[in-house]
């Protein structure tokens, strides 16, 4: 009998143990995980990039074509808005011969977050792979 009890706390205890730990673990959200796997390659790229003379070739390259991808990018992304704020600046030099759809265009144009516009998500990381935003789910 005494052997039994002994036998039926020791299971306690491990059963009390396994329970514990798994909920300390917290669950991620697949989402969550693919978020911390990209903040830890953009820390690998910034430790790679600052031991530079310890890299392969093939490292070296990866990385110099990130950087052009980012710089094309925000290039892009710049050229994008000077179009716009033309686009704007001729307008309110027109402004008098515009209809009131117009105007807000133009202002449209420049402030494209405003929530009275379509504007584009700006957080890539949060927008689905397959191009869906965030702002566009919202509306539907």
């Amino acid at each position: 009998m005494k052997k039994l009890m002994i036998l039926m706390a020791t299971c306690c205890l491990v059963f009390a143990s396994c329970n514990k730990k798994a909920k300390e673990e917290p669950l991620q959200t697949p989402e969550q995980q693919e978020m911390s796997e990209k903040q830890k390659q953009r820390m690998q790229d910034r430790e790679d990039w600052v031991s530079w003379e310890n890299l392969t070739d093939e490292r070296k390259a990866e990385l110099l074509n990130k950087s052009k991808a980012a710089y094309d990018k925000q290039k892009a992304a710049q050229e994008e808005r000077e179009a716009r704020k033309a686009k704007f600046e001729e307008a309110m030099a027109n402004w008098d011969n515009l209809s009131l759809d117009e105007r807000r265009a133009a202002f449209e144009l420049i402030y494209p977050s405003r929530p009275e516009s379509k504007g584009e998500c700006k957080d890539e990381d949060k927008c689905s792979q397959e191009g869906d935003k965030p702002c566009d789910k919202e509306k539907k």
